[in-house]
């Protein structure tokens, strides 16, 4: 079947058709088709539509669809508004495959879409209302093909009207999610009437934007739904400010309820996932200008997982960027630097584009919140500056959580010392007894005391007890393992809490340790002895009998002579 024109150009029957080879370029136009492009057939044959001086608004959709028909080998259909001697002609374009060619036979269907344009207002005052509008405006057709895109909605998506208009909702060259809600709105639409509201998120270079999208149903001649406006909104600075402010109120239901570190960054991390809708986020503290540590991640590692708690910090990673700096800092594509530890570790966990913000607090650079994506070009100036701004919020929750963990670990700790004091030995001891009943683990009690420690500081003076104290403290320390605690428990008296080790096991640290001991020499103080009482759970039933075993046993190496070990009998 070919096309009918129902322009002046030519007889009124006369067939509009032209044959393209399969590299687009111009084999035969019928004598209507010269007669409405106005050009001989010397200026258009050999050459594809581009050459022939077509405007762009023709030629991107045609080409277009040309190549899609000619490569699939499946009719395409097409509609065009097209400049001719006569004016603008709109034009219903069917392109057939035919062998290594492609038949492009047209209807001018002008008069039909002048109807339509009269049924919201005419073209021209349609087009003048909408194409100043700050807000993007397109209109959808009864095939689900788009007709119209005003500046606005040129400039939003960053690509000419030329790459729209002719395409189906569904080909429109938009993120997959964006172009299915689109249709799935506009089909609605048409089926029911009725105008419908639809919320949209659309990635671009400067940062994701959100758009609230109104789809208006605007009737035919002969009732029923002719085709769709859409006008979108740009809502983007209220959809950011109720999700930090959400954010927020989350991160601040935490700090309330007076979480530790590790769960505040948890939350943050979460938060900064959600608010720039990033692969993962992170919380990481610096430990010196090359290392950090990461005290919470979003997601969570997987069960089983393998994953470093340290990052360098060296290189030239968003975070490392943000060490240096103390600044927010972006970067859109780790593949395109210069690949070294910090980099790889990156690519490693399969992020492609990072952002990182300072956490500050006291005056000092005290780490960073970091989100990635597993796309490149993800973030934009504008996640960089929410970012930044939710990092200032999150320091404050980071400092709490510091300050409360500081004061918590000093309620704790023997200030001479600092090993953990009575409190926190008391509540250990009970947890590891706990845990070792739990789970039928064994667990021994050393009680250890300075011999004659009343004649250092009658001797040398309490200045030099306590630096005796302080030297005991720390080899006790350096003789323990991960994992066991070693507190002051009173003036010259410690305590060891030994986990899944049983009195014969003890003994050997032990004996390191009083040997160790007997080494220290502090302003003339030296040969420093003491003696040891070690009890397990095999021997005591509860906590208290573990302290009071360990005790006898003691007080039994002090009767035997001082300067040794003794176990509790079974």
């Amino acid at each position: 079947m070919v096309g009918r024109e129902e322009s002046s150009a030519g007889p009124p029957d006369a067939p509009i058709e032209i044959e393209l080879d399969g590299d687009l370029r111009h084999m035969r136009l019928s004598d209507a088709a010269l007669a409405m492009i106005g050009l001989p057939a010397e200026a258009v044959v050999g050459r594809t539509p581009a050459e022939t001086g077509l405007p762009a608004e023709v030629v991107v959709p045609l080409e277009r669809e040309l190549r899609r028909a000619v490569d699939a080998g499946e009719e395409r259909h097409l509609e065009l508004e097209m400049p001719t001697n006569d004016g603008l002609r709109w034009l219903f374009l069917r392109l057939v495959p035919d062998g290594e060619a492609v038949r492009v036979l047209a209807s001018d269907i002008t008069v039909r879409k002048h109807a339509e344009l009269r049924l919201t207002g005419g073209h021209a005052a349609f087009r003048a209302l909408v194409e100043d509008s700050p807000d993007p405006v397109a209109r959808v057709n009864a095939d689900l093909r788009i007709g119209f895109v005003n500046s606005a909605f040129e400039r939003a998506v960053a690509q000419p009207a030329a790459a729209f208009l002719g395409l189906p909702v569904a080909d429109a060259p938009l993120p997959d999610e964006l172009g299915e809600r689109w249709e799935d709105g506009v089909r609605s639409v048409f089926e029911r009437g009725e105008p419908l509201a639809v919320d949209f998120r659309f990635p671009s270079e400067g940062g994701a934007r959100w758009y609230s999208a109104r789809l208006l149903p605007e009737p035919g001649p002969t009732g029923g739904v002719d085709h769709v406006i859409s006008a979108f909104t740009d809502i983007t600075d209220r959809v950011n400010q109720e999700a930090e402010q959400a954010a927020l109120r989350r991160v601040a239901t935490v700090v309330a309820r007076e979480g530790d570190l590790a769960e505040i960054g948890r939350v943050v991390a979460e938060e900064a996932t959600i608010l720039l809708g990033a692969s993962g986020s992170a919380v990481y503290r610096f430990e010196s200008p090359e290392l950090a540590t990461c005290v919470a991640a979003h997601p969570p590692a997987a069960e089983g997982a393998v994953v470093s708690p340290t990052m360098s910090i060296g290189g030239t990673t968003a975070t490392g960027r943000t060490a240096r700096t103390g600044e927010a800092a972006r970067v859109d594509d780790y593949r395109a630097l210069p690949r070294d530890d910090s980099i790889a570790q990156v690519l490693d966990a399969g992020l492609l584009s990072g952002i990182a913000a300072p956490l500050a607090t006291g005056g000092r650079v005290w780490g960073a919140l970091t989100a990635g994506s597993s796309e490149p070009r993800a973030f934009g100036p504008a996640e960089e500056r929410r970012l930044a701004a939710f990092a200032e919020l999150a320091a404050i929750a980071v400092a709490n959580a510091e300050a409360r963990a500081e004061l918590a670990r000093l309620a704790e700790t023997d200030a001479l010392t600092g090993l953990a004091n009575r409190r926190a030995f008391t509540k250990g001891l009970a947890g590891e007894v706990e845990r070792a009943r739990r789970h039928g683990h064994l667990l021994t009690l050393v009680i250890l005391d300075i011999d004659d420690f009343k004649g250092i500081n009658d001797t040398y003076g309490h200045q030099v007890g306590d630096r005796v104290l302080a030297e005991v403290g720390r080899h006790l320390s350096s003789t323990s393992r991960a994992g066991e605690l070693v507190a002051r428990i009173g003036g010259e008296e410690f305590a060891w809490i030994l986990p899944q080790v049983d009195s014969t096991g003890a003994m050997a640290p032990v004996e390191r340790a009083r040997s160790q001991i007997a080494s220290i020499r502090v302003d003339g103080v030296s040969g420093i002895t003491c003696s040891a009482g070690v009890c397990d759970l095999r021997v005591a039933r509860d906590v208290d009998e573990l302290q009071r075993l360990a005790d006898r046993a003691l007080y039994a190496a002090k009767r035997a002579g001082r300067d040794r070990v003794e176990a509790a009998a079974l």
